[in-house]
């Protein structure tokens, strides 16, 4: 783990006290969080790094998700699915733990699909499709390498946080037999991060999918 890494999970540990101790008056916690807004560009979400309760959803998922049948397939509660982006977006304190991890991985796939152009934005998405056809596994692996080291430091943090999740919850796919392989995380979450497949009705086709995995590899 980047060092970076180990230090938002020093920080998410702390942070998760005070979210999940919300209604615990003894000791004094801040009545109000960083706001989590959908639909806003990247840099306007993560003025500064990545908003703790945004923090929060992505590790409960890397800590409950490699257990969890169907854990992106499988829809949230509608209803708290709701709730909970109000909380996010009002910078609400929140029990975390009243929020099935189908509901937490619900809702990333809405916040990640509401980004406008998507977190690569339409030229280094577009860039990242045609290295598909690329030959040579290393070659691959390097251009991939340098188009996320070219993003923004907020968005290389984001994918780091959640191709690491990803990745946590394929590895355990068989040992746990919860079906998430990473052919069907690319299946569910590949809608969520291509806006070309948003455009085209949010089903995920094999291309997405291999799409999905040919990014994965800048990760492994």
């Amino acid at each position: 783990m980047s060092g970076w890494a180990q230090r938002m999970h020093r920080g998410a540990a702390t942070l998760s006290n005070v979210v999940t101790s919300c209604g615990h008056t003894s000791v004094p916690y801040p009545t109000r969080m960083e706001k989590v807004k959908f639909g806003v560009p990247l840099d306007q979400v993560c003025k500064h790094d990545i908003p703790g309760p945004l923090l929060i959803l992505i590790l409960k998922l890397n800590k409950e998700g490699p257990y969890k049948k169907d854990v992106f397939r499988a829809p949230g509660h509608q209803g708290n699915m709701k709730k909970l982006i109000h909380f996010l977006q009002h910078g609400r304190l929140v029990n975390i733990d009243n929020f099935s991890v189908y509901t937490i991985a619900s809702v990333l796939k809405k916040f990640l699909r509401k980004l406008p152009g998507g977190i690569f934005g339409p030229e280094n998405e577009e860039a990242l499709f045609d290295i598909i056809d690329v030959d040579g596994l290393e070659e691959k692996r390097d251009r991939i390498h340098r188009l996320i080291t070219s993003l923004p430091v907020v968005a290389q943090h984001l994918l780091v946080l959640l191709f690491g999740t990803f990745r946590a919850i394929s590895n355990c796919a068989q040992k746990a037999q919860t079906g998430m392989t990473s052919e069907a995380i690319g299946v569910s979450v590949a809608p969520s991060f291509f806006q070309s497949c948003v455009s085209d009705g949010k089903m995920a086709r094999m291309e997405d999918v291999v799409r999905f995995k040919v990014s994965f590899l800048g990760f492994n």
